[in-house]
């Protein structure tokens, strides 16, 4: 909180970013149940509307999906783990994946049968990635349902790999570029001297995180599965009850009144 604030008030930006899933709203059965709670949106565009800050969120989803599920206009958005960005209406899509398009087809058809052995998984297309989901599985068996999935991406020669996410593994195109890619883009595109925060909770966030410390930000894990962070965080209900406090001190700089 310190940081944030002295950083703000010696007239750096900050670059307040969030994974959505896990981070901004608990971990539901199934993604379509993660609704954006009204109080949630309320305060993410309340950061978003103060002078020096820019609010972000990050999400293995697609870009249409997130936005639809935050619904706020003026914020920053990467979506499949950041091959797809929203910077404040200017859209853009990471060149390389779209040469993978056809390797993630040939894949979907290859999974797709591979799920029918696993009752409670399924696979989702996000367009330039695809998440094999198995949050309703048997604990037992997700990892050789991941084991199986690498050996049907080894096919693509190196060309798509395979990331843990939440409750989902996720099929990538394997071209250099992840979260923390997205995160130095993103808080580039907020300003000079930004400060990065970046909050998230699984395995996927780890880059992200760590750019986030490599920026002269701050990471911050959420749960008790988040990767090594700077400081951490019981679950998405306390990391608002500190951004609640943050925005507090925040407008108090911003109107001295």
């Amino acid at each position: 909180m310190e940081r944030l604030v002295s950083a703000h008030r010696t007239g750096s930006r900050l670059a307040l970013l969030f994974d959505y899933d896990g981070t901004l709203t608990p971990i539901q059965e199934h993604p379509a149940l993660a609704q954006l709670d009204p109080s949630t949106r309320g305060l993410l565009q309340r950061l978003a509307s103060l002078p020096g800050v820019g609010v972000g969120v990050f999400s293995e989803r697609g870009l249409v999906d997130l936005r639809h599920q935050v619904a706020l206009p003026g914020l920053y958005y990467a979506g499949t783990n950041g091959l797809e960005l929203d910077l404040q209406g200017a859209r853009t899509i990471q060149p390389k994946a779209v040469a993978h398009l056809r390797l993630l087809k040939m894949a979907t058809v290859a999974l797709s049968t591979l799920v029918r052995d696993y009752p409670g998984a399924w696979l989702e297309d996000t367009r330039f990635g695809l998440a094999l989901h198995y949050r309703q599985m048997a604990g037992q068996q997700v990892a050789e349902l991941g084991e199986r999935a690498a050996q049907v991406l080894r096919a693509s020669l190196g060309m798509l790999c395979l990331v843990a996410g939440p409750m989902a593994w996720e099929v990538l195109p394997a071209i250099g570029w992840h979260k923390g890619s997205a995160v130095r883009l993103i808080t580039e595109a907020v300003g000079a001297r930004a400060v990065p925060l970046y909050a998230g909770d699984a395995a996927n966030d780890a880059d992200a995180l760590e750019t986030a410390v490599t920026l002269g930000g701050i990471s911050l894990g959420v749960g008790s599965a988040a990767p090594a962070a700077q400081y951490s965080v019981a679950g998405p209900e306390e990391l608002l009850a500190f951004l609640n406090t943050l925005a507090d001190a925040l407008q108090a700089h911003s109107d001295p009144r």
